[in-house]
């Protein structure tokens, strides 16, 4: 299974995310737990290879 970690502007805000979701202007994501958390903005790099979602 692969996760990410999310971060805002630069700062860690989530580990362990499996789903992220675009909806409107808001950015929803959910980690490994169920947890689940919504950000305004855009999606600025996905980064697998280093297992890095960075929104903004």
């Amino acid at each position: 299974m692969c996760s990410c970690n999310l971060y805002l502007n630069d700062e860690l805000v989530m580990e362990d995310v499996i789903l992220v979701e675009k909806k409107d202007n808001k950015i929803i994501a959910v980690d490994l737990f169920g947890e689940r958390k919504e950000f305004e903005g855009e999606i600025k790099k996905i980064d697998l290879n280093n297992n890095k979602i960075i929104i903004g």
